[in-house]
């Protein structure tokens, strides 16, 4: 898997306000209501494949041909789809090591994107690994996927966004940055590493001080150095790249939500962008509000939702044409 870290402590930090648990993450772009819709080439097509299936993940497997290469992917079409009205459609892709279906039943998030009327796209990576460059094989497949599936199902291309865990979350900035025409925003689980050079994005991260594989950095109770992934930069300094980049405030403000977690929220971004980290106090490398127990039970909150408020995010971010 991959790493990020934190930087700076809490002396010093701004004071915290307080929220419930079940408050949104989100933070609403005044636009976002008023961004027109952008219908993809499939609009009209009958559908090819089942909508959500009944039982967990959903999705259903299928195949794709990259370049002359058979690829694996599972699509979660919701069963309110109409070929007449385009829906959004969200990019799920896996950490190192796993695969689709572990991305989709961890996460839930094709059934819960579904409920939305969402179109869920969860990939598998060639040996559980994805290439991390900019470009290459993987970044023609994930591009050429998610043009096939606009051409053969009507998606919003002005709604669709992508999402990460780990190595994917890496993988997932890396893809929003490389096509900025495509995805509207990104949400990064455990790993919210700063590629640079990326246009001014939308992102929401969600990151545990106590995770032993991305280490928080600064701020968490691992040691980056006791990690596989030691020497990357920690999740706020990430995140205040990010801010940077979307023409955000340096200093965000801090809410407790519930008793673990903290969002941290930029001001003041470019139109159409915010930025948001969650840290989760004594969370590990896990996706928070999963009821997929890995470890140590304490690791994994229930204060939050992760999947629940990134579909809010998701929502709340189209894609401005700048």
């Amino acid at each position: 898997m991959l790493a990020a870290g934190c930087g700076g402590d809490d002396g010093g930090a701004p004071a915290r306000s307080t929220t419930s648990a079940t408050a949104a993450a989100a933070t609403t772009t005044e636009a976002d209501a008023d961004v027109a819709t952008d219908p993809s080439g499939g609009c009209g097509r009958e559908a090819d494949a089942p909508t959500l299936l009944d039982e967990r993940p959903g999705d259903v497997p299928l195949t794709f041909d990259a370049a002359g290469t058979e690829r694996t992917y599972r699509l979660g079409v919701p069963p309110s789809y109409a070929r007449d009205t385009p829906a959004p459609l969200v990019l799920n892709l896996h950490g190192s090591g796993s695969n689709a279906v572990q991305a989709s039943v961890y996460s839930d998030l094709p059934a819960a994107a579904a409920e939305r009327g969402i179109i869920t796209v969860t990939p598998d990576a060639v040996a559980g690994q994805w290439e991390l460059t900019p470009t290459g094989l993987d970044d023609d497949f994930l591009a050429a996927l998610v043009a096939d599936v606009e051409g053969r199902y009507c998606v919003d291309r002005a709604r669709v966004h992508v999402v990460g865990m780990s190595l994917g979350a890496y993988k997932a900035a890396l893809t929003a940055c490389r096509h900025p025409d495509v995805f509207a925003s990104a949400a990064l689980v455990t790993v919210e590493l700063f590629i640079g050079d990326c246009d001014p994005l939308a992102v929401v991260a969600f990151h545990g001080t106590a995770d032993a594989v991305a280490a928080y950095g600064e701020g968490g109770t691992v040691d980056p150095a006791t990690t596989p992934n030691a020497g990357l930069p920690g999740a706020r300094e990430n995140m205040a790249n990010w801010a940077d980049a979307g023409g955000c405030g340096p200093e965000p403000e801090l809410t407790d939500v519930g008793d673990d977690v903290v969002r941290h929220t930029y001001g003041g971004c470019d139109e159409g962008v915010d930025v948001v980290l969650h840290t989760i106090e004594g969370g590990g490398h896990t996706w928070p509000g999963s009821d997929i127990v890995i470890g140590d039970p304490s690791l994994t909150t229930a204060t939050i939702d992760a999947t629940a408020l990134i579909l809010d995010w998701f929502e709340d971010h189209p894609r401005l044409r700048r």
